[in-house]
């Protein structure tokens, strides 16, 4: 008992010794002028962005007018445009993979919309089992994406994949197929796969715009006499136009940046039809070790991802935007008037397509759509649960029973593959990197992100604008535009193959984005509260810490998981940055083909089935514990952001 005292003493102590330093300052803040606590409290965020995310970003531009060659000699002498007039026009390689890039975006969007607004419809609606669904949806965002490629070559694998063994199980293919080595089948594949990773966020923006959506508008509808597709086509594709824009924008940037998942899936081949320029890039600058060069692909590669946003958002507003809200809404602020301006505006669109009364249509009974709606809804639950379901059983069989065709699952599960794993020093250290990258990147951001976000949220900043518009700029750079720089600028103060060289370099690249986003929380908590909180004493520290960010608790939760899973599922600067000491999962994975396998030996399927699940596993419980709060914070902070 006296022991407990003494340590209860203690620690009063030192609290008391803490909170009297932490008290003056906070007394000398709360002098200080609005713009100058503002810009006060953002410096660790402006400063990490202005000499960690700008310089590299920036100095891509300039490395590209250098013949940097460091696997042939140390020189740099300037070369001017060369690498863009005389190097890359005749290199025939990288200039057929810049039109196979744009293609490859164009279909993985045309593929990935259609289903991202399906899968949003099916849960804008109530129905038993929407939870379990929701959980279904998010799980393929938790795979990393060089795990995406490993588990899509499982499954089509010539040998062990089921897709030939339910082909011939069900007599529709004798032989084996050998997908990867057949150029439109392998296209498809990186296709289908990128799709299945990309829906989920795309699902969760454009839901978020559904339930924008007032249901007066819909009950109109139906008054009126219109069908389900006149609804939908008169009603909810008009109301989430401007959404549609920027998921079509953010899929188009996401699918010209696709490497790891590639890289994992096809290698680039069959010879060189999923060569993408970020492929090449990333050739050139870490197998060839070309940064000149390899720095004037990735310039074009920006132009590239900047030339098709705009001309997505030029189409968009050549054809007009959507009326968003009436001149009573905007400046008076009479939503009702509104919603009944929207609501008649709606009818009459709708009148105008129906046909002339009376005319007999065909009804179906309630119980076809009913059963058509479960369809679908059991379809998609399929579509995202079936290739991490099929790794995971994959991994408990032994050998035996996936080398037949098709495979003769058994019970006797095979437990070797993770005991293998658990008890390698080497597993198990990629794994405590991996997890102290995550963890320090998180609390880092959030650290350094919360003040920018609260100042942008409730100040008048000088140039305001312009850091707003410099944090969505650096989202357009591609990963890769950082690498180069961050590579060289790490091998000089000899920080490479550290775990904080990799919480570096994560901070500064999600930093960007997450203090848009918390900007977005921080906007939504009403002022009144952080007044009551000054007017009864607290300063403005205070009122931050013990008012505006527990108010914002959904939020910044939903960021943690987002920065954790992101984090930990970040393969490029892993895989430039890390070579023995700090190896985080991502990168080791692409590595079992060494281990525990003898050298030039393929590694057994269920081993590789095993290491890939161990490398999703704490993301996939991430998902499965906080779903509803991945759900209500992203789409609320993407849409409001």
């Amino acid at each position: 008992m006296t022991a407990l005292s003494e340590l209860e003493t203690r620690l009063t102590r030192v609290t008391a010794a803490i909170g009297v330093p932490f008290g003056r300052l906070s007394g000398r803040m709360d002098r200080l002028s609005e713009r100058s606590f503002a810009l006060l409290v953002s410096i660790p965020s402006l400063l990490l962005v202005a000499f960690v995310v700008l310089p590299p970003t920036l100095s891509v531009f300039g490395l590209s007018l250098f013949r940097i060659e460091l696997a042939k000699d140390d020189l740099t002498p300037f070369v001017g445009l060369n690498n863009y007039t005389v190097r890359l026009p005749v290199d025939k390689v990288v200039l057929a993979s810049i039109p196979r890039t744009i293609l490859f975006a164009a279909a993985v969007t045309l593929v990935t919309l259609p289903l991202a607004l399906i899968t949003a419809l099916v849960l804008n609606r109530a129905f038993r089992g929407a939870s379990i669904l929701f959980m279904a949806v998010l799980m393929p965002w938790a795979v990393a994406s060089i795990v995406t490629g490993i588990f899509w070559r499982f499954i089509f694998d010539t040998q062990f994949g089921i897709a030939n063994g339910i082909l011939m199980g069900l007599g529709i293919i004798r032989d084996p197929i050998n997908w990867l080595s057949d150029s439109a089948s392998a296209v498809s594949l990186g296709i289908v796969a990128t799709a299945w990773r990309s829906v989920p966020l795309l699902a969760l923006l454009l839901l978020a715009a559904l339930r924008t959506i007032p249901s007066s508008q819909y009950r109109a509808a139906r008054m009126d006499g219109a069908g389900g597709w006149s609804t939908f086509w008169h009603i909810t594709v008009p109301s989430i136009k401007g959404t549609l824009l920027i998921v079509a924008v953010l899929q188009v940037i996401i699918g010209l940046q696709v490497f790891d998942l590639l890289y994992s899936l096809t290698g680039g081949g069959p010879g060189r039809e999923t060569y993408v320029l970020i492929y090449a890039i990333f050739d050139k600058a870490f197998q060839e070790l070309s940064f000149g060069y390899a720095s004037a692909l990735t310039v074009v590669l920006f132009l590239i991802i900047a030339a098709c946003s705009f001309l997505v958002v030029s189409l968009r507003l050549r054809r007009g935007a959507p009326h968003t809200g009436t001149d009573d809404e905007l400046d008076t602020g009479r939503p009702a008037l509104a919603q009944r301006d929207r609501m008649l505006a709606a009818r009459a669109a709708i009148a105008a397509q129906l046909p002339p009364p009376p005319r007999r249509r065909l009804r179906l009974p309630p119980w076809v759509g009913r059963v058509g709606f479960a369809a679908l809804a059991i379809g998609l639950l399929v579509f995202f649960v079936a290739p991490i379901a099929w790794i995971g059983v994959a991994s408990l069989q032994p050998y035996e029973a996936l080398a037949r065709t098709p495979p003769a699952l058994t019970a006797n599960l095979w437990l070797d593959g993770y005991s293998l794993i658990i008890d390698s020093p080497r597993w198990s250290g990629s794994l405590v990197v991996s997890l102290l990258t995550s963890l320090g990147t998180t609390v880092l951001v959030l650290l350094i992100a919360a003040p920018a976000a609260y100042s942008l949220a409730r100040f008048k900043l000088p140039l305001a604008g312009f850091i707003i518009g410099v944090l969505v700029f650096t989202q357009m750079v591609p990963g890769v535009v950082m690498a180069i720089p961050v590579l060289r600028i790490f091998q000089i103060v000899g920080l490479t193959d550290t775990v904080a060289a990799l919480v570096i370099v994560n901070t500064a690249f999600w930093l960007p984005l997450i203090v848009w986003l918390l900007r977005s929380f921080f906007l939504q908590v009403p002022v009144s509260l952080e007044r009551a909180a000054r007017i009864d004493g607290c300063s403005r520290l205070g009122t931050l810490f013990r008012i505006t960010i527990p108010a914002s608790r959904p939020g910044i939760a939903a960021a943690s998981v987002l920065i954790l899973i992101g984090t930990w599922n970040e393969f490029l600067f892993a895989a430039i940055l890390s070579s023995r000491q700090a190896v985080p999962i991502t990168r080791l994975i692409t590595q079992i083909q060494n281990y525990p396998s003898p050298m030039n030996q393929s590694p057994p399927p269920n081993l590789l089935a095993a290491g890939a699940m161990v490398a999703v596993l704490p993301c996939l419980l991430l998902v499965l514990l906080f779903h509803r709060r991945i759900i209500s914070g992203l789409t609320e902070g993407f849409v409001k952001g």
